[in-house]
């Protein structure tokens, strides 16, 4: 059996089509996407494929689009895209691909982590020169990892459960976090203070270069005692450029003095 034959077979007798979102916006792409396919069609010797693309159909451009979906879903539609694509800071607009940054800093991390991994100095270099320019703060970042319903409770009790003994340490939980902004001050300022802090508290001072190679410095008050085992908290203070907004997670205050309660 010759693949156009199997092809029908296996759509039941109709044309096979391929539906595109590009945009009336995006015009160029269809265009590309077309030439690709008279290749494929050429080299099949038969249509393999009929393309078609219905915004463009309607002359649909992206603010159409995502006018459309916040009428009927009231839902502000992101544009996708990867974060390890150097053209996304350019060929978008700045504020989206920062907002998505933010939204994700695993990823943001892992672009960072790419330069790092390539010894890319100069790129560093002018990372930290610029990173010495900006204001900077310490944090206080408090986390309360707590402990996860066991597989059966989600069977016995549903979608809500608030029996103690139907946790788990070994099950993920829901994690409260908090951070609050102690100080501020330039590069060195904050870090002098840090290193303050950590003489008072009789703590060390850490100094990881793992996510970047600016590194961050970080004391801790409270450490867990397995990154495995829920039902426990983490304390400590950070050094990083300003501008992270004090924030909790709603109800974080009950769960964390229940949790530190008598320690």
């Amino acid at each position: 059996m010759d693949d156009r034959r199997l092809q029908l077979e296996r759509a039941g007798g109709q044309t096979v089509g391929k539906l595109f979102g590009y945009n009336a916006d995006e015009y160029k792409r269809a265009v590309k996407a077309n030439k690709f396919q008279a290749k494929r069609n050429k080299k099949a010797g038969y249509e393999t494929f009929a393309l078609d693309y219905p915004l463009l159909r309607l002359g649909w451009g992206r603010e159409d689009v995502q006018g459309y979906v916040k009428d009927r879903l009231g839902i502000d539609m992101s544009k996708s895209y990867c974060p390890v694509c150097p053209f996304a800071g350019v060929c978008s607009p700045q504020p989206d691909h920062l907002k998505r940054l933010r939204k994700y800093p695993d990823l943001a991390a892992r672009v960072l982590r790419r330069v790092t991994d390539d010894q890319n100095a100069e790129a560093l270099g002018q990372f930290n020169a610029r990173l010495d320019e900006e204001p900077w703060a310490v944090y206080r970042l408090q986390r309360a990892y707590t402990a996860g319903r066991r597989p059966e409770c989600h069977t016995a009790h549903g979608d809500r459960c608030s029996k103690p003994e139907c946790r788990d340490s070994s099950f993920k939980g829901t994690v409260y976090r908090s951070v609050k902004t102690v100080r501020t001050g330039s590069r060195s300022e904050v870090g002098t203070f840090l290193h303050n802090a950590a003489t008072a508290l009789d703590r060390p001072v850490e100094h990881s270069t793992n996510a970047h190679g600016a590194g961050i410095n970080r004391v801790r008050t409270r450490v867990r005692p397995d990154a495995k085992t829920y039902g426990a908290v983490e304390d400590f203070y950070v050094t990083a450029p300003a501008g992270v907004q004090d924030k909790a997670r709603s109800g974080f205050a009950g769960v964390w003095a229940a949790m530190t309660a008598g320690q």
